[in-house]
């Protein structure tokens, strides 16, 4: 009989936007002997109070989360400095470091500190981000602990940001697409993955004032745009993503099949040595492919994308490659109704 793995020294778990990353992390909140920090890369750690921390839950807006019983950034609490702000946190984490991958020493401090503060308390760092997709490489070469990658299929998790903005009225996670291909045109090797979507010059960062011909490109896209502008966030994510996790969840699998939440239970609780993990309840909702050929269209373009005039930078990532052509391509093929 094998011995219980140790402890991982942290966990950071590497998901992207309305993709069942909330309920991922407070899977992990919720195991014995953790200190599980919200988003830590999250802009609104730059300014956050004391008084505003029962504020954030998922109680507040229509997020679908799970029920929590502390707010979402409840971790940071000790962390907070009087004026407001997390120590150490810096606004250029959340959006214009999301491609970086070179030393980032303030950034690394950042990390450091809060891993730090959790081990002296006797637990085991997580970090569960939405903003950290394009940077898996920077956690790796920082090796502080396991990364694990979570992906849903592009379709769903797409609904679910449209839902928000065309149902709620929240354009936050839209918009978010929008401003991540724009900080990562900026990249001389990534900008092409980025040519032809028509974007204006990245903003100097995100403060409002910053901002205005971003919006206005905003403001002016149809959701098709969008869609096209998601699909090319999510390619380029998921190949860097994938290549360099030490572990992959398939959130589609985990809630469709019985079995491979065993299994994953099994790995992810050997590997990070948390031993009372459970996953029992994923239960992503699935939605059906509109009819509706112009969205099609951007399914094709962005599979066609992959083996054209992306396939230079597609081809640095044999590994996550073919899994992201299938997953596109499963997509194409999901039974299709009228788009209302």
């Amino acid at each position: 009989m094998s011995l219980p793995s140790q402890p991982a020294r942290a966990v950071f778990l590497h998901s992207g936007f309305r993709s069942g990353s909330t309920w991922f992390w407070h899977r992990f909140r919720e195991a014995r002997g953790t200190q599980a920090y919200y988003e830590p890369f999250h802009e609104l750690l730059a300014s956050l109070t004391l008084e505003a921390l029962p504020r954030f839950g998922p109680q507040r807006w229509a997020s679908g989360h799970p029920s929590l019983n502390m707010p979402y950034f409840n971790e940071y609490r000790e962390l907070l400095r009087p004026e407001g702000g997390v120590r150490l946190y810096r606004t250029r984490f959340a959006a214009e470091a999301y491609y970086e991958t070179g030393p980032e020493e303030a950034q690394a401090q950042y990390i450091r500190s809060l891993a730090d503060h959790a081990r002296k308390a006797g637990k085991v760092p997580v970090f569960g981000f939405c903003r950290s997709l394009g940077r898996v490489p920077w956690f790796r070469a920082l090796g502080e602990g396991v990364n694990i990658v979570t992906w849903r299929n592009p379709w769903d998790q797409w609904i679910s940001c449209r839902d928000q903005a065309a149902v709620q009225q929240n354009w936050y996670f839209l918009f978010r697409f929008v401003l991540f291909a724009s900080f990562g045109g900026r990249h001389s090797r990534l900008a092409p993955f980025f040519a032809g979507l028509g974007l204006p010059p990245a903003p100097d960062g995100i403060a409002t004032a910053q901002l205005g011909a971003l919006l206005a490109y905003f403001d002016a896209a149809d959701l098709k745009t969008l869609f096209g502008i998601f699909l090319r966030v999510y390619m380029l994510d998921m190949l860097i993503a994938l290549e360099h996790a030490d572990h992959v969840v398939d959130l589609d699998a985990l809630s469709a099949d019985a079995g491979h939440r065993r299994d994953v239970t099994a790995a992810l609780s050997d590997v990070t040595g948390l031993a009372d993990l459970s996953f029992e309840d994923c239960a992503l909702p699935r939605h059906e492919r509109p009819d509706d050929a112009a969205y099609a269209a951007r399914l094709e373009a962005a599979l066609a994308f992959l083996t054209g005039a992306g396939a230079a930078i597609a081809g640095e990532y044999p590994r996550a490659l073919p899994l992201l052509e299938q997953r596109l391509a499963d997509c194409l093929q999901r039974p299709s109704i009228a788009f209302a």
